[in-house]
């Protein structure tokens, strides 16, 4: 089987697998404790703690742990009473900032629409959006927002679910006053995440009981995960430099493709992305007939994000971008890892020519494109 669905989880990685096993067996103690034992568990927890505040340049006394990206947006959010977001953000973003939220429109290529960036601002007290997007891996111009916002007198939250980790990021010189983070989109555990709180910000608690994480989120920490978290953190700093080499073998993918004959049209090419991320269409087969031919055969991708593609509705960061719906359910989402390898980049394009072409034999002009039915 080719994973090709990295933005939506990735497999966990064996050093953070070997990490985490301690601390789910014999170092089982609470490190809110005050004996020995419980005491060297708080130190694994410190150790993650400044790990993963490297990964995006950071003190360590800034970041906090959560159960994944989304409390810790959630969170990020619920100190803002009106906040600016772009109309392309993940869903967490969207649903937290509910009526409080204020859209911004983007450009065709997914990035934000700065002049209208600016004009929206004033009367927000926050703004919040992704350096990178989740279906398209489009980098938003995250210095500039964020400065904008400043100099509006709103506090900023930037995501960087799918960014940390695949490419360099330092926020402590960036006006930033909190980001939302996940493990589990580089080769660490589900179910854990952080969030960065810039010193002096001021910061309203949502979960209240006892003193862990300094007060900021009360309950047991869960150690095992926040200690996987740390070393996927450390081994995706360590691997940056992999992650820039994807963009050449996402480039090969496509020209293979084409070199076979088949029309590719990459969205939002013309921004920079992320360079394992490609979203595209094949104009004339859609992406759910396509999905459903490529799994079996073993190429597993997305027909969107994993928050939404299971839902009937077009894709709204694509519709946000001004695509019409005829396209967008033209497009795929392949995200690639660290881990892949130019043999694999083969083999995927080998199974997706052999798809489309199995996928046009059944398909005319008089019968039109294969549409799947819900």
């Amino acid at each position: 089987m080719i994973y090709w669905d990295n933005n939506a989880t990735t497999p966990v990685a064996e050093e953070v697998l070997e990490a985490m096993l301690p601390f789910l067996r014999e170092q089982f103690y609470n490190p809110s404790a005050a004996y020995r034992q419980a005491k060297a568990v708080r130190r694994a927890l410190d150790e993650a703690r400044e790990q993963v505040a490297a990964l995006i340049g950071v003190h360590a006394g800034e970041i906090f742990f959560t159960s994944g990206g989304t409390e810790a947006t959630n969170t990020a959010l619920s100190q803002f009473r009106r906040v600016l977001v772009p109309a392309t953000e993940h869903p967490a973003t969207l649903r937290a900032a509910g009526e409080k939220g204020l859209i911004c429109g983007v450009l065709a290529n997914g990035q934000v629409d700065l002049p209208q960036w600016k004009e929206c601002l004033p009367g927000c007290d926050g703004a919040s959006f992704a350096w990178a997007n989740h279906e398209t891996g489009v980098l938003q111009p995250g210095r500039s927002l964020a400065q904008a916002a400043q100099e509006a007198g709103a506090r900023v939250h930037v995501d960087l679910v799918q960014a940390a980790g695949k490419i360099p990021l330092c926020l402590a010189d960036v006006p930033v006053s909190f980001a939302s983070l996940s493990a589990h989109k580089l080769h660490g555990p589900k179910g854990v995440g952080a969030l960065y709180i810039r010193t002096g910000t001021e910061f309203r608690p949502c979960m209240l009981g006892g003193s862990q994480e300094d007060y900021r989120r009360a309950g047991t920490e869960n150690v095992a995960g926040i200690v996987g978290f740390g070393k996927a953190a450390a081994l995706a700093l360590q691997a940056q430099e992999l992650y820039a080499h994807l963009a050449s073998l996402r480039q090969n993918f496509v020209e293979m493709l084409r070199g076979a004959g088949i029309v590719v049209v990459e969205n939002a090419a013309s921004a920079s992305r992320l360079p394992h991320v490609l979203n595209m269409r094949i104009p004339g087969c859609t992406a759910e007939s396509l999905f459903l031919l490529l799994e079996p055969a073993g190429l597993i991708c997305s027909a969107g994000s994993a928050c939404t593609s299971a839902e009937p509705e077009p894709s709204h960061v694509l519709r946000a971008m001004g695509m019409p719906d005829v396209h967008i359910r033209e497009s795929l989402r392949l995200s690639l890892s660290r881990l892949t390898t130019a043999q694999e980049v083969e083999e995927a394009a080998q199974l997706f020519i052999q798809a489309v072409r199995k996928l046009r034999s059944v398909q005319s002009s008089i019968t039109g494109p294969v549409v799947v039915y819900r």
